[in-house]
């Protein structure tokens, strides 16, 4: 029942993204009537050179195309089995989060006091209890089904963050010139509340299901003042509440794994659908057209992996209403299409890994924009691992990204000067070291 990505030496501690969701149980449960208490960790660093479209072109600002980034994470947690059997426990991830430039570190006590800023956060905390034979109920901020249930997408080389980058080098990577993929490991879905059942496995066959009442996680809009749409509970507000926050949201996948002589296959679908927050104004307006609402929100996702004597190639496929950062869709806007191929090798205390991505889109086109009904972004990344031991490893990174979206300036985020930065493009290079505990 847990959610593994197997890898070789090298790629130990560079799980980055998929580190957090990795935990759903203990691989081997505690003996009835005990528990085992957990605080392990990764420290990620490295020194990046970075070269994209918007470097010299900051309002009269210049980019350093050398840099460094970093972080470390925390899992904390325990893992329990009841007299009689019952398997329990909880997991959790601190982060460093994001502050503004300056010297040294920006520490705070939150909005509420001091100056608005917090060194670490809580990304995920949640409980589960279940057995291998009836299932696990997992609750609390966690990864889905979305995620538990698929496959096709891998953190397990170069920075172990890649494009979908939370701390690695594809975060210093400027963003407007950054490529945008509806990735299945997204904060917009993982940090929230919700509950989720895995079925035990029967015959290679697992299934599952998820809800989330609404978008937010622990505590987030629990201060609730009536007439305010700070409330989590919000079900339609004036104009609505953005096209980000979503309710009711319902995820259902399932997911085959075997052996066939020595190769190794899992094959995976799931579908995601939520609704958007109401209008109880009426209406709104994005530019010059009135609209009523959000169009509902429903993906499609299909993942595949193949592995065979250290190599794996997985596949992971998506579509539907939505746009990029599980956004919800206006009427007149074009739906999703992502696919993502990778291939990575294990040999001793190496992995090298690749991918590409696709990411076709709205994006920033609505009705009378003037802007191109399709966004398109892609990238590529590399890497190369090398695991000094089982707690230790150095790697390199490579990514190249390219975005475009006719008559849209990405470099100031509208249709002004728009010649030559509605198609932008970035490369990144990272050298690092990880260390896990």
């Amino acid at each position: 029942m847990r959610k593994y990505l197997l890898a070789s030496a090298a790629s130990l501690g560079l799980m980055v993204a998929a580190s957090g969701a990795a935990h759903a149980q203990a691989a081997k449960a505690p003996a009835p009537g005990q528990i085992v208490v957990h605080l392990n960790g990764l420290l990620n660093d490295q020194i990046n050179m970075i070269g994209a479209t918007g470097d010299s072109i900051q309002g009269g600002n210049k980019l350093n195309p050398i840099g460094m980034s970093g972080f470390l994470r925390l899992y904390p947690g325990f893992d329990g089995t009841t007299e009689n059997g019952i398997q329990y426990g909880v997991a959790t991830e601190l982060r460093t989060t994001y502050t503004p430039a300056g010297v040294g570190t920006h520490e705070g006590f939150g909005a509420e006091g001091g100056n608005g800023y917090t060194t670490l956060a809580i990304r995920r905390a949640y409980g589960y209890i279940g057995t291998p034979q009836t299932g696990f109920v997992r609750f609390g901020q966690t990864d889905g089904i979305w995620w538990l249930l698929a496959t096709g997408e891998y953190y397990n080389f170069g920075d172990g963050n890649l494009w979908n980058s939370d701390g690695g080098v594809g975060t210093a990577v400027p963003s407007p010139d950054a490529p945008k993929g509806l990735f299945t490991s997204a904060g917009a879905l993982y940090t929230t509340n919700k509950i989720v059942y895995i079925s035990p496995d029967v015959d290679g066959f697992k299934a599952g299901f998820d809800f989330e009442p609404n978008s937010n996680a622990f505590n987030e809009g629990a201060l609730c003042t009536i007439g305010s749409q700070n409330c989590a509970t919000l079900a339609s507000g004036v104009s609505g509440a953005g096209s980000a926050r979503r309710k009711n949201t319902i995820t259902g996948g399932l997911e085959y794994s075997g052996e066939f002589n020595g190769t190794g296959v899992t094959l995976a679908v799931d579908y995601l659908h939520a609704a958007p927050i109401g209008v109880s104004s009426g209406t709104f307006t994005v530019g010059t057209h009135s609209y009523t609402g959000y169009k509902s929100m429903g993906i499609a996702e299909f993942s595949g992996q193949v592995k065979y004597a250290g190599f794996t190639l997985g596949a992971n496929v998506k579509t539907g209403q939505v746009n990029d950062g599980y956004h919800f869709l206006l009427p007149g806007q074009r739906d999703l299409l992502f696919y993502e191929v990778t291939g990575i090798y294990d040999f001793g205390p190496y992995t090298v890994g690749a991918y590409y991505f696709n990411n076709q889109s709205a994006g920033a086109y609505y009705l009378g924009s003037g802007y191109g009904r399709t966004a398109t972004n892609y990238g590529i990344a590399v890497g190369a691992n090398y695991a000094l031991s089982k707690n230790l490893g150095l790697y390199a990174t490579y990514l190249y990204g390219h975005r475009h979206q006719a008559g849209y300036n990405f470099i100031t985020n509208d249709s002004t000067v728009a010649t030559g930065y509605d198609n932008v493009q970035s490369q990144a290079f990272s050298l690092g070291a990880a260390l896990k505990w």
